[in-house]
């Protein structure tokens, strides 16, 4: 090949190339304007910790994370706590947000990069806006999806818009964005690790049983199990582990919800002395619960672990009092399943 020739080839494959790359970033971006490497939100990076105020808005609803202290809630269910890490994860991510490449200004790309207006149907996007405690706002924007299209070597990225604009950006740090309130709760109801359970029982009156065991190593048996009946450890273990990671389907406070008549009351107690009391009933297709936590060791006794559930009746009653919850409906089915369900089977001699 001679040097013109190869001189030719090389020059046409450049521009092909360059063509390429230019039209591929068009059709996604419709721009090639790389931004600076500022931050987006400047207040908010200098100081993380003034938020005080964090709205989300999106196609599935709208609601408020506040500032309580070193602790976060929400008014949209009356104050109740929520994940404080989960909180500072988003204002992190927010914090760190540094221009990369401007993108298109064409809102019928918009859905593209999911940054569309929240109102529009069907839209992924979510409507992020960050205050202070005076009320001065220190992020405002759309957020869209995550790209790991990243122009200047980096991995990953997000695309985002200022509202109310056609001005929209592919932005360092990936910001996922929780739009549904629930998954923002404290959602850890109690802990009753299974191999502290010593008695459970379960209803009051008629149908009512105890399940009860010597230490940790043993099965449980049912106080008064019909002659020649055994509780089947199979099928007593989901019911010794209910309490171990309890978790709330949502919340609604005790003074604006009572539970209706005809609930299962069951009462969990550990070797230790703390008892649970749990009161569960159903209503419609939703499994909900109250939780009150007592001390029934023996009040002379000044053990460790006495005394930790002690602490731990205080520190229960204090998260719990105040609300009922929506429990999982293992929970729910745990602790109310009838008694004849947990018992060996018949012999084939019985009659």
């Amino acid at each position: 090949m001679s040097p013109r020739i190869f001189l030719t080839w090389f020059v046409v494959t450049v521009v092909t190339v360059v063509l390429a790359i230019v039209v591929g970033l068009g059709r996604e971006t419709a721009s090639f304007d790389l931004g600076n490497g500022e931050p987006v939100f400047e207040n908010l990076r200098e100081d993380p910790d003034s938020p005080s105020k964090i709205e989300v808005k999106s196609r599935f609803g709208e609601f408020t994370l506040v500032r309580d202290g070193d602790d976060w809630v929400t008014p949209e269910r009356a104050n109740y706590p929520v994940e404080a890490n989960d909180v500072r994860r988003l204002i992190v991510s927010l914090a760190d947000m540094r221009y990369v490449e401007r993108k298109t200004a064409n809102p019928e790309r918009f859905r593209r990069l999911e940054v569309q207006d929240i109102d529009e149907e069907l839209a992924d996007s979510a409507y992020v806006k960050v205050s202070n405690a005076d009320g001065g706002v220190l992020a405002e924007l759309i957020v869209g999806r995550p790209s790991a299209r990243f122009f200047g070597g980096s991995s990953s990225g997000t695309y985002i818009r200022f509202p109310d604009t056609t001005d929209t950006w592919l932005v360092s740090s990936v910001t996922n964005v929780q739009t549904r309130l629930v998954p923002w709760l404290n959602r850890e109801i109690v802990k009753i690790p299974a191999d502290t359970v010593a008695r459970i029982a379960i209803g009051e009156g008629e149908g009512a049983y105890v399940l009860s065991r010597a230490d940790a190593e043993s099965e449980f048996v049912i106080e008064g199990a019909p002659e020649g009946r055994t509780a089947d450890p199979e099928k007593v273990r989901p019911i010794n582990r209910a309490l171990a990671n309890a978790e709330l389907e949502d919340v609604k406070q005790r003074s604006e919800f009572s539970l209706p008549d005809g609930a299962t009351v069951a009462d969990v107690v550990t070797f230790d002395g703390l008892s649970i009391r749990a009161e569960l009933v159903k209503e419609d297709r939703k499994q909900w619960a109250t939780f009150e936590a007592s001390y029934v060791g023996e009040a002379n006794d000044t053990s460790e672990g006495a005394n930790a559930a002690r602490a731990a009746v205080e520190t229960i009653n204090a998260r719990v009092g105040d609300w009922v919850y929506w429990v999982p409906g293992s929970v729910f089915t745990n602790l109310t399943r009838p008694v004849e369900e947990l018992l060996t089977p018949l012999g084939p001699d019985a009659s």
